[in-house]
């Protein structure tokens, strides 16, 4: 197993530990604020202590060249702020809220720099100590503790936005197909707003926003957005682009987003080849549901889908619905394995061939970084629904074709 893939295999078993938001395949439960105490939409979002200052040196400070490890002061001088702020009163007053925060700021600062064998040993038995030291909380450390010998090589480290948390949980959004209250709106903006200005976002803007753009605009495709909100969040998200022209192009993604992605709008159109190179387009199945997947073999949440996806394969086999997907696998040969040895036998841009396979032309243009991405859409193409998963997926079909036989049948009675 390669060191990231260890990482990632780690920070996987967070998110499902923690169960916060959702899963971007590296996106940890490690929370800034918890869902259960996301302000109010009529109170002021505040920033954790721990987020509101950067009480660490630099990521930047930690580099190191040739393969040389950390200087000894460096490492101490880490080691002794992560104890301080540990021991601090504002943490001790929310220790789960504000712990997370510094122990993510003292792993990102291990990962940019190469360790010698006894700065590994040290941070290990730190973390056990630690784990002793605050029982409540010594699953925290003990899973950090698995991340310190994959970080001992020098690795870019992970971006601080990792953190989860920081929105009002998915539950507490979805609207079951319902507008948004104008003071949910306001609450994420603000969110993102104070997300946004946190030095450690700050430190390095365009790679940090992109997490935090993305988890705002996932969370307002939990529901419908009226006419004036979405003119209210866009106007939002010009304001933020004029303040950060260095993120121009993630704010402009997130801003076509909005306008063309949301639930209760048509889908953008789709066209391109499919894994036997045959180009067809997503309007070719207007007159169906339809459940579109942003998929790939090399992610295991979207494998977790497939026993699902073969279920409705089955179960809607002479029904008007359609299973599409698209693919990012960087090799169409594993597209095509993958279909054979998992009997998906339904239709499948490959968008894989791109410089960055996740960053193909379909990908890109609706915007996805989470895998799997899952829209629903209804005969008409309009979204109705996104990031449904499992069973969640086959009740929202069936609900769909539910309508379609009632409005059918009226059709029928009034004839």
């Amino acid at each position: 197993m390669s060191k990231w893939l260890a990482v990632v295999v780690v920070l996987a078993g967070l998110a499902a530990t923690f169960a916060v938001g959702y899963a971007l395949g590296m996106e940890t439960a490690a929370k800034g604020i918890p869902a259960t105490e996301a302000a109010a939409p009529d109170e002021a979002f505040a920033l954790s202590a721990a987020a509101s200052k950067t009480w660490f040196a630099p990521v930047s400070e930690y580099a190191t060249d040739g393969g040389e490890p950390l200087a000894e002061a460096k490492f101490a001088a880490l080691v002794d702020t992560l104890k301080q702020r540990l021991a601090a009163a504002e943490t001790l007053a929310n220790f789960e809220r504000e712990a997370e925060v510094h122990l993510w700021s003292f792993m990102r600062r291990l990962a940019k720099p190469q360790l010698s064998e006894r700065q590994v040993e040290e941070a290990l038995a730190l973390l056990t100590e630690l784990a002793d030291r605050y029982p409540e909380q010594a699953g925290m450390f003990e899973q950090r503790r698995g991340l310190v010998e994959p970080y001992a090589d020098a690795m870019d480290a992970l971006p601080f936005s990792v953190l989860g948390g920081w929105f009002p949980a998915p539950k507490a959004l979805d609207t079951g197909g319902e507008p948004f209250a104008d003071d949910a709106i306001e609450q994420i903006m603000r969110i993102l707003d104070a997300l946004l200005a946190m030095p450690e976002t700050l430190a390095d803007f365009e790679a940090e926003s992109r997490l935090h753009l993305w988890r705002f605009a996932s969370r307002l495709q939990l529901g419908r957005l009226t006419e004036p909100q979405t003119a209210r969040i866009v106007a939002f998200l010009q304001e933020l682009k004029a303040r950060h022209p260095d993120a121009a192009e993630t704010i402009d993604a997130t801003v076509s987003q909005v306008l063309h992605l949301m639930p209760g709008q048509q889908a953008p159109n789709i066209v391109g080849k499919d894994s036997a190179g045959v180009e067809f387009a997503l309007e070719d199945y207007r007159g169906d549901v339809v459940v579109l997947y942003f998929t790939g073999q090399w992610c295991g949440p979207c494998r977790g889908e497939y026993p699902y996806q073969r279920f409705m394969l089955e179960l809607y086999e002479d029904d008007p619905v359609t299973i599409l997907g698209v693919n990012s696998d960087d090799d169409v040969q594993t597209l095509l394995e993958a279909k054979e040895t998992e009997q998906l036998t339904y239709r499948t841009w490959w968008d894989g061939h791109g410089e960055e396979n996740t960053k193909g032309p379909i990908a890109s243009a609706w915007n996805v970084s989470g895998w799997p991405t899952i829209y629903v859409l209804d005969e008409e193409g309009v979204i109705h629904s996104v990031n449904k998963r499992r069973a969640e997926v086959v009740t929202v079909v069936n609900g769909l074709l539910d309508e379609r036989r009632r409005r059918e049948f009226e059709e029928r009675r009034g004839a």
